[in-house]
């Protein structure tokens, strides 16, 4: 017997009907450059130079407004007003986008006004998404600030449905930051969620944003999407192997591509990288399956890294740590190691990278007087916080609850700050792993349609160092009816350069600079 018609209504009144997204979005956003100071000329100017540079044809198709581009009050009948930054107007705008055989978008918030104090949404999406739909508006970041407290699980989904009822396909990208783990619940409220804070254009921003959303990489899927936050490439504060690693990572996630950069001014690197056909190929591959990370190891036995990784049954030397009560540093205990944990170059800021250094804890004539690697901790307790003296402020910190990254960070008493120490073996636990020395080259993959294997080598390390590719990181990410078991032998194509590297049995190894990453495809030979 077919369900009875209330029940129809409200299934559809629950879910997304779009039918965008089923592969990520690709585009130009304006915020990560320019910020609030936009208007009518630069975004036409951007339109014209979407297509001009060949970023169109290469798939890069939304151009959306950020914030700023709305007045902060309303007027007589509850509709948004624009800035008068913009003196045709929101519909002539779109129409000229339009024109170019482009997509446009806009931003809101799901708050009383927008993180920039313009005019939010809440309380008005029905107006606000029949006015984007009467604009032909393609598109709509929804962000999360100044709100009245509830849960995002609340003011999202009536965005949704406003969307719905206009009847125009709207793309909805959620903004709540990762909040309340929106990976686990908005498959069904929004077409990408972002899983993080905003990016910044820093090795250190981007790294972290990439750990945190390899953590959900079992919820992206066609039509619903992790976003790891907007692209910094060509914005110039990275290295060029900076920016590979980002633009490499960000394809094998399946994150969206959306450009932040200014296009009219694009380096030959930059639009090298951003329109590299194999590479967004893997982004766009239809399979839907987000690259995760697979393993990681060791640059060398000097290698300065520290994250969190796998507790060794017995313990490595590379786990074991002596917390000296005396002078407050940490140390490795090997015999002759003689390295203490430290605060690279006694960075006092939140997402201060740590590391492992030469001891030097009374050397008042180094950085901040040595107090980079001065800590305290509870002395009584098994289980503590550790503290750094560099501010006396911020604990050692596990990233996002999952690492591998573990820097330091305004103490918080979460869980991620909390560190069991096993003075009998000198082990310190925290989130199920250990504190580990190394594993700053990294293995990142995914499975692609066609049934080969898309991987990132990721060099953390700020020295070239040899990674290799294992036959057990492809039988990882892939099921016996894509990658059979005992397929032991697989062509190796550089994705970047595009050109096959050879046929290989078991292992593949290459050289990858500091903080660089090199993309290939293994597929079975």
């Amino acid at each position: 017997m077919p369900p009875p018609l209330f029940f129809l209504f409200a299934t559809i009144a629950l879910a997304l009907d779009n039918g965008l997204g089923k592969t990520p979005q690709m585009g130009w956003n304006s915020w990560n450059h320019f910020g609030c100071g936009i208007n009518e000329g630069l975004i036409r100017s951007t339109a014209d130079a979407l297509i001009s540079s060949g970023l169109a044809k290469a798939g890069y198709t939304y151009l959306n407004l950020d914030d700023c581009w709305q007045q902060v009050d309303r007027d007589s009948k509850g509709a948004v007003k624009t800035d008068p930054r913009f003196p045709n107007g929101i519909k002539a705008l779109a129409d000229y986008i339009h024109s170019k055989g482009l997509k446009f978008g806009l931003y809101s918030d799901a708050g009383f006004k927008t993180c920039q104090g313009r005019a939010g949404s809440l309380n008005y999406e029905k107006i606000d998404a029949q006015t984007y739909s009467s604009w032909d508006v393609d598109y709509l970041k929804y962000d999360n600030c100044y709100t009245d407290k509830s849960s995002p699980k609340v003011r999202y989904p009536p965005m949704r449905d406003a969307l719905n009822a206009t009847g125009r396909p709207i793309f909805y990208s959620m903004c709540e930051w990762g909040v309340e783990d929106p990976a686990t619940w908005a498959a069904n409220v929004g077409n990408s969620w972002r899983t993080t804070g905003d990016i910044e254009d820093t090795w250190e921003s981007m790294i972290h944003i990439a750990d945190a959303n390899n953590r959900w990489w079992k919820y992206a899927k066609p039509g619903a999407w992790n976003d790891p936050d907007m692209l910094e490439v060509g914005n110039g504060r990275m290295t060029n192997g900076e920016y590979r690693v980002h633009f490499m990572l960000w394809c094998l996630m399946k994150a969206p591509l959306l450009i932040g950069c200014d296009i009219t001014k694009m380096s030959a690197e930059t639009s090298s990288l951003l329109m590299a056909p194999e590479l967004i190929a893997v982004n766009q591959d239809p399979l839907g399956v987000q690259g995760h990370l697979v393993s990681a190891q060791s640059a060398a036995s000097d290698d300065p890294a520290v994250a969190l990784a796998d507790c060794a049954d017995p313990p490595t030397d590379s786990q074991r740590w002596y917390l000296n009560d005396t002078d407050g540093t940490i140390r490795l205990r090997k015999v002759g190691d003689g390295r203490c944990l430290d605060v690279h170059n006694c960075d006092a800021k939140d997402g201060a990278e740590i590391e492992v250094y030469p001891c030097h804890p009374h050397d008042m004539k180094a950085p901040c007087k040595s107090n980079n690697q001065i800590w305290s901790w509870a002395k009584d307790q098994r289980t503590t916080t550790i503290k750094t003296k560099v501010t006396g402020e911020r604990c050692v910190d596990v990233w996002n609850f999952a690492g591998p990254a573990v820097t330091t960070w305004s103490c918080n008493g979460g869980t991620n700050q909390k560190w069991e120490y096993d003075a009998a073996v000198g082990t310190l636990k925290s989130q199920g792993g250990c504190l580990t020395v190394g594993g700053n080259l990294q293995v990142w993959a995914g499975p692609l349609a066609d049934g080969s294997v898309a991987v990132v080598l990721v060099n953390r390390s700020t020295k070239q160092s040899t990674i290799t590719l294992d036959i057990s990181d492809i039988l990882e990410v892939t099921t016996p009816q894509q990658w059979p078991r005992d397929a032991k032998t697989f062509v190796i194509r550089d994705l970047y350069a595009r050109k096959d590297l050879g046929i290989f049995t078991n292992t593949w190894s290459t050289q990858v600079s500091g903080h660089d990453a090199v993309m290939v495809r293994a597929s079975r030979k």
